[in-house]
C-alpha cells in the first residue's frame, strides 16, 4: 500500500502553495492584443469581461472601438456591433482595418431596450470574440432608464468566456461591473493649409484609466491600414 501510495502521489504530483495559486491565477484564454493602447493595457484586453471606453465627440472613442474590432476580426473571430443610433460607418471601420465578413450589424433604431435586449441575447448565445454597445449620442434620460440589473446579468454571462463586451459611450454605464474603464479626453487638433481652405490632419487625445496607472506620458498613434485618408489619432496616458 506504501508504494503504490507513493507511485500515485510522488514528487511529480505535489505543488506547493504558491505554485497552485500561480496556476490558479493564469487565465483561462489569451487576452486580445491592442497595439494602439499597449500604453494604458500592456497585456492586451483580458477575456470574459466588461470594458468601457468613454469620451465625448472626437476625443477618439470610436477609432479605438474599431482598433479593437479590427485587431479580432483579423483574428479569425466573429464579432458583433449593436448600433442603437445608426452610426456605424462601414467604410470607416473598413479603413481602420475591420473585416466586415467577420461583423454582425445589429441597429437598433434609437431603442434602447432593443439594444440591451441585443446584447443580452448575443453574450448568451456564445461564440463572438467581441460585441460592441455603442451607446454613443444616447440622451442622459434613455440611459438613466437603463436597469442596473443589465450590467450585472451580463457580467455573469461574460464570466468564464472568451467574449469581450465593450460599451462605447459618453460616461460609464457599468461602473463597478466593468474591469476595464478608459475615459478618452480630446486635446486638440492640427490643421494644415491657409484660411479659409483648412484641411484636418490629426486628432489628439488623452487617456485616463481608473485600473491602469502606468507609464505616463506615452504617445502612439492610430492610422487608417487602407485607403488614402491622413487622418490620424493619437492618445497619451494620464495617471489619475
Amino acid at each position: 500500500m506504501a508504494k503504490l501510495s507513493a507511485l500515485k502521489y510522488g514528487p511529480e504530483h505535489l505543488k506547493s502553495a504558491s505554485e497552485l495559486a500561480t496556476t490558479q491565477n493564469q487565465p483561462k484564454f489569451a487576452p486580445l492584443p491592442v497595439p494602439a493602447l499597449q500604453c494604458v493595457l500592456p497585456q492586451g484586453l483580458p477575456r470574459g469581461i466588461i470594458a468601457e471606453i468613454c469620451g465625448r465627440r472626437s476625443s477618439g472613442r470610436t477609432a479605438a472601438c474599431l482598433h479593437v474590432l479590427a485587431q479580432a476580426t483579423r483574428r479569425g473571430e466573429v464579432c458583433a456591433v449593436i448600433d442603437l443610433y445608426d452610426s456605424f460607418h462601414p467604410a470607416s471601420a473598413q479603413a481602420s482595418g475591420v473585416l466586415l465578413e467577420r461583423l454582425v450589424w445589429i441597429r437598433c433604431q434609437a431603442n434602447a431596450e432593443h439594444a440591451m435586449r441585443a446584447a443580452d441575447l448575443l453574450l448568451h448565445a456564445g461564440g463572438f470574440g467581441v460585441i460592441l454597445l455603442d451607446l454613443c449620442d444616447a440622451t442622459a434620460r434613455m440611459l438613466n432608464r437603463i436597469s442596473l440589473s443589465y450590467w450585472h446579468r451580463f457580467r455573469r454571462a461574460t464570466e468564464h468566456t472568451p467574449t469581450i463586451l465593450l460599451i462605447c459611450a459618453e460616461s460609464a454605464q457599468a461602473n463597478s461591473c466593468a474591469a476595464v474603464s478608459l475615459r478618452f479626453q480630446p486635446r486638440g487638433s492640427r490643421w494644415t493649409g491657409q484660411s479659409p481652405f483648412l484641411l484636418l490632419r490629426g486628432i489628439e487625445s488623452s487617456i485616463v484609466s481608473e485600473r491602469y496607472k502606468k507609464a505616463r506620458g506615452k504617445v502612439l498613434p492610430i492610422r487608417p491600414e487602407t485607403g488614402s485618408a491622413q487622418l490620424y489619432r493619437r492618445f497619451e496616458l494620464q495617471e489619475i
